[in-house]
């Protein structure tokens, strides 16, 4: 008789990032690329919208992502907390073309997120890196954030890494950021949704990064060892 072949168990979690940063930063734009696989030159106001897309880490393990895109205008801070409940992570982004909202990271954002989130993982994400070979060497100076000032704010504000993307050029750089994201924040659920991410759970909350690729291979191997099926 031929022996069965049994598939795989698969381990799934659901897991909520919010997404926050000045108007105009490129929340959207990053959240489309990855999603949807576009770009688009036309910027739109955002209200509040949901995505949702699945990451594949292994044959036995995948994460539900659902994804809040909120509005950075003002018109929106009293609702837009409303969003935070239930989060698992927390992604804030600034321009790399605009030095004032980083600046923001510090003086508004942080403060909201800790207020209704104060113990779920924070990645610092600058966006419109493409910005950077239109502005003459001699202006950098004054109009670009700079990789090493937004380091800087990263660890000011205690955020388990920080990483520069362009939605426009750059697949990969949006990619790795939401699946680090992704891993993050599956590796912070509770243990009474998965006892097996205690491990990885404790991991999340005692590591710092120092570049995305470094916390993509770990909380990777992380992944692996909390979802090996016994």
């Amino acid at each position: 008789m031929g022996q069965r072949n049994e598939e795989p168990e698969v381990t799934t979690v659901k897991s909520k990032l919010v997404v926050v940063g000045d108007c105009g930063c490129g929340k959207t734009s990053m959240i489309n690329r990855y999603v949807k696989g576009n770009f688009s030159e036309t910027y739109t106001p955002t209200g509040f919208d949901t995505y949702t897309s699945t990451y594949h880490v292994s044959d036995t393990y995948k994460i539900h992502m659902s994804i809040w895109d909120t509005s950075g205008d003002a018109g929106y801070n009293r609702v837009r907390p409303l969003s935070y409940s239930d989060a698992d992570l927390v992604i804030i982004c600034f321009s790399v073309g605009d030095p004032e909202s980083m600046a923001n990271v510090v003086s508004k954002w942080i403060i909201e997120v800790r207020e209704h989130c104060p113990k779920q993982p924070v990645i610092l994400v600058g966006c419109k890196t493409d910005v950077r070979p239109d502005i003459p060497k001699q202006e950098e100076g004054s109009k670009l954030v700079n990789y090493d000032q937004g380091l800087k704010t990263a660890k000011h504000i205690g955020a388990l890494v920080y990483s520069e993307i362009s939605s426009k050029t750059s697949q990969r750089s949006v990619s790795d950021v939401i699946e680090v994201a992704a891993l993050s924040s599956a590796g912070n659920k509770t243990s009474t949704e998965s006892p097996s991410l205690r491990r990885q759970r404790s991991f999340i909350r005692r590591k710092r990064f120092s570049g995305i690729g470094e916390a993509k291979m770990h909380l990777r191997k992380e992944a692996a060892k909390s979802c090996v099926v016994m």
